[in-house]
């Protein structure tokens, strides 16, 4: 194998596995990347994230990518409403805006206009100080079009990995494909599989039998458009420039506005004990009272009868508020049903804290497939972008220390003396150094976020909350 035929294949299209390609094609390191959608916007691709100085923009920077990151980012969306539930609101950043800078800035650069500092060369590498927002679209697509044409082959879902005897290489069989007894010329081999295929990866299972858990919380999912928006400005009002926090016990809200002048939210229960994980989530049914099954009801005749739920009918979404909300404010409900577009019920799911594996040459994972964890800390596509970086810098280093090699190989054999030494780390070397410190670091985030679950789901949830943005450590 030479470097110049080293064979990468990503699987997974989200931030980490775009992330991943967009930093080695900078670095002239070609790669493929499998992804099960059919296109770029055949689903809903989330809401709004916010992209970290210190991890998810120096990932960015490192892609060459921040002048356009900068195009989309809204600093002025990094700040919140923390609210309790009788309406009370305890902190409004909003208001404090123009008294004190967002969070983690140094307050005047922040307030510049964006125009302004896209035409300074000087400052297109620079982070973006605290934690602006982005929509999950416009990052997506500021990290595809910075790759070739081609890179992606979207509705090519990964089924299986498998390892190449004799070799250290795998080959990849696909959720498409056909009866027929001839290859897919795509299928391999690869010197390096890396997945990037979220929560339920295809690749995980070559390094490990662990899997994801249901984490004892669902979340009723609603989004308003712009135009909704518009006409309704107590909802506007009550989301702010940013995002709307509401703390409760064993109930947590989230509202967020998105770039696109819409805004969404997830009314978020917890159907168990603290600190308990299962396989098994609630039903729809369940969590509306209408069975106490898990999943299924039963006739008269014994039979298992699943009882469809209509997330669609405003009746549907009223009680689950009446049953899970019922002693927060009026307001508050009235904001969540007038959120009416595209209602579903999601259930969240995380690896354990602190989860490793054992060391295959050749494959390695990243972002949610390596440790995906909730939301309750805002920390999991910065962590994955983060592992994007470090990944795509071993295997920069790498290819470079081979290109030296052989450099020098190629001068000895003419002649000439022989620089470079014996090539450095060898690629499961590296993918090793990658997971050492992979898993030390998004172990300190998934704890953090396994504490900030806890925090968030108690009676004193808002008052903990503004605590520890104003720097105070969380406490379980």
């Amino acid at each position: 194998m030479t470097t110049q035929a080293l064979k990468i294949a990503i699987i997974g299209a989200g931030p980490a596995g775009l992330t991943l390609a967009a930093i080695l094609h900078r670095h002239g390191i070609k790669s493929t990347i499998f992804e099960r959608d059919s296109s770029a916007t055949v689903r809903a691709q989330g809401g709004t994230l916010d992209i970290h100085a210190e991890s998810g923009q120096r990932a960015i920077v490192a892609a060459g990518l921040m002048a356009e990151f900068k195009k989309f980012a809204r600093p002025e969306g990094d700040v919140a409403r923390i609210i309790k539930k009788d309406g009370t609101v305890v902190l409004d950043e909003n208001e404090q805006r123009h008294e004190h800078p967002p969070r983690g800035s140094s307050g005047e650069q922040q307030q510049q206009p964006r125009e302004a500092k896209r035409g300074e060369e000087e400052n297109d590498e620079e982070e973006i100080p605290g934690r602006p927002e982005i929509d999950r679209p416009d990052l997506k697509n500021l990290l595809l079009n910075s790759l070739p044409e081609g890179t992606v082959r979207w509705g090519k879902g990964v089924k299986a990995v498998l390892p190449v005897e004799g070799t250290e290489q795998w080959t990849l069989t696909f959720l498409d494909s056909s009866s027929s007894s001839d290859p897919d010329p795509e299928s391999g081999p690869y010197d390096l599989v890396l997945g990037a295929d979220g929560a339920w990866s295809r690749v995980r299972p070559v390094l490990t039998d662990v899997r994801p858990r249901y984490a004892g919380v669902s979340a009723l999912d609603v989004w308003m458009s712009a135009e909704e928006l518009a006409r309704r400005p107590d909802v506007a009002a009550f989301v702010g420039g940013g995002s709307a926090y509401l703390c409760a016990a064993g109930r947590f809200v989230s509202v967020q506005r998105h770039g696109d002048g819409g805004a969404r939210a997830y009314a978020c229960v917890r159907t168990t004990a603290s600190s308990t994980t299962t396989d098994v989530p609630p039903s729809d049914a369940a969590l509306l009272g209408l069975t106490t099954a898990t999943t299924t009801t039963t006739d008269d005749d014994g039979e298992g009868e699943e009882i469809d739920v209509d997330w669609t009918d405003e009746r549907t979404r009223r009680l689950f508020l009446d049953r899970h909300l019922g002693d927060f404010a009026p307001a508050v409900r009235d904001v969540l049903l007038a959120m009416a577009e595209r209602p579903s019920l999601r259930h969240l799911y995380a690896l354990p804290v602190g989860h490793r594996w054992g060391p295959r040459a050749g494959v390695t994972l990243l972002g949610d497939a390596a440790h995906v964890m909730t939301p309750f800390a805002g920390v999991g596509v910065n962590v994955g972008m983060t592992d994007a970086a470090e990944l795509a810098g071993g295997i920069v280093g790498y290819v470079a220390k081979e290109g030296r090699r052989k450099e020098g190989s190629s001068r000895k054999e003419g002649g000439g003396e022989e620089e470079g030494g014996d090539g450095g780390d060898g690629l499961a070397e590296v993918l090793r150094a990658y997971e050492e410190g992979m898993w030390e670091r998004s172990s300190r985030d998934a704890a953090f976020t396994a504490k900030m679950l806890e925090v968030e789901f108690r009676e004193d949830g808002c008052e903990s909350i503004a605590r520890i943005m104003s720097g105070e450590e969380p406490s379980r």
